[in-house]
């Protein structure tokens, strides 16, 4: 395979994250505002990459990237899956590895173990059956998506807000209520692996 320019690599290495942090390619001129170039040097760029195998291009869709694995080799590490996280009402996680999941070596340096997605509480932004890569710490920001243990030590993944000197649980979908309590940050999801088969 003929080498990435590094303009090359950058646009390619661009378009991964958005589609690993938003779940879909962006568009040409997203992708020309981020570089601060015309969306013509884009194109070109993405026509480069098209020859060259590791990106293809479907015509007449805004968004139409698509990322070709073959002929590039990319690090990758293995995460323990610990279990589901309830985004729903708080249960217990289970703390037994019940596998391992390979995953980018970009990725991986964010996070330490991996949690499958339980219940609609964080629809649309977390779906049933999600997997959420997450950064083991104690410590998290105000908005950060966050597991964390309530009262009794049973854990859920929620938005961690603050109001005043009180932390509390938010939950996106308004159907569920917020929670309040003697909150525990576990870890920050950094994250987010969606199949859709």
């Amino acid at each position: 395979m003929e080498p990435l320019t590094e303009r090359q690599n950058q646009i390619y290495q661009f378009v991964q994250q958005q589609i690993q942090s938003r779940g879909f390619p962006p568009t040409v001129r997203e992708i020309a505002r981020h570089f601060r170039v015309f969306p013509k040097a884009v194109q070109d760029h993405l026509a480069a990459l098209e020859r060259k195998g590791v990106l293809r291009r479907v015509q007449e869709r805004a968004r139409g990237l698509v990322l070709e694995a073959r002929g590039l080799v990319t690090a990758s590490l293995r995460l323990p899956i610990l279990g589901r996280v309830p985004a729903g009402v708080p249960l217990e996680a289970i703390a037994d590895v019940e596998d391992y999941l390979a995953v980018d070596e970009a990725m991986a340096k964010r996070a330490n173990f991996v949690l499958r997605v339980k219940g609609d509480s964080m629809a649309p932004m977390l779906l049933d059956s999600d997997m959420v890569l997450v950064q083991h710490t104690p410590v998290a920001d105000n908005g950060d998506i966050v597991v964390a243990t309530v009262d009794d030590g049973e854990s859920t993944v929620k938005r961690l807000r603050r109001g005043g000197r009180e932390y509390f649980l938010e939950p996106i979908n308004p159907a569920y209520p917020i929670l309040r309590g003697n909150i525990a940050v576990v870890g920050k999801v950094t994250s987010l692996i969606r199949t859709f088969f």
